[in-house]
């Protein structure tokens, strides 16, 4: 049988299936070390300096950044920490109103209303009608001196021999029936400061 030889490349018939084996072998070879070399360049490049992308930073919240429930110390010297006192802060600047909302414990709420003395009371509806809470306590509710709070919790506060600091009392609902409602009884919380824009509050940094 003939043999055929193509002038000018050095490869014959016998040679053209020993040069495909070793170009397939040599082609392995280059992506054997591709895939050991370039996951070890990738990590020396992280360790080199690559930054994170800017959504992966998360920076420190500020102060204006804290949640709604955070309270900051006072920054009137008069006035201290809030310490164990509830929420003080008054929900309207004008005082008590008539039909003004007061939440009575976690169950239901009142409604302020004149009383024909032109005194305040809070009426709850119980028993299926609209009934007066009785108050008690060393304080009563009057102009000037009682408030909703934010939270719709009613306070009294009475003023003391210093200026901005007064004894302040909570109406807590207490006792009441299936037909009659609870009475609201002052609950002293002691001595608290308020500046006098009564925008601020804590306990008072001396004993009054």
């Amino acid at each position: 049988m003939a043999t055929t030889h193509v002038p000018g490349t050095g490869i014959g018939p016998g040679d053209a299936r020993g040069h495909g084996r070793r170009s397939a072998v040599i082609a392995g070879v280059v992506l054997v070390c591709a895939a050991i070399v370039i996951p070890f360049g990738l990590h020396g490049v992280q360790r080199s300096g690559a930054h994170a992308s800017p959504a992966a930073h998360r920076p420190t919240p500020t102060t204006s950044q804290q949640p709604a429930g955070h309270h900051e110390t006072p920054t009137d010297p008069a006035l201290g920490s809030h310490g164990d006192l509830p929420s003080l802060l008054p929900t309207r600047a004008a005082g008590l109103s008539t039909g003004l909302r007061v939440r009575i414990g976690d169950i239901t709420g009142g409604m302020l209303r004149r009383t024909p003395t032109h005194g305040w009371e809070v009426a709850v509806r119980w028993d299926g009608r609209l009934q007066p809470m009785v108050m008690r306590g060393r304080v009563s509710l009057a102009d000037g001196t009682s408030w909703v709070s934010r939270s719709g919790l009613l306070y009294t506060r009475v003023p003391t021999d210093t200026a901005g600091r007064f004894r302040v009392y909570a109406w807590d609902p207490q006792g009441g029936t299936v037909y009659t409602p609870p009475a609201l009884v002052a609950t002293g919380l002691g001595t608290v400061c308020f500046n006098p824009s009564f925008t601020a509050y804590g306990g008072c940094r001396a004993a009054g």
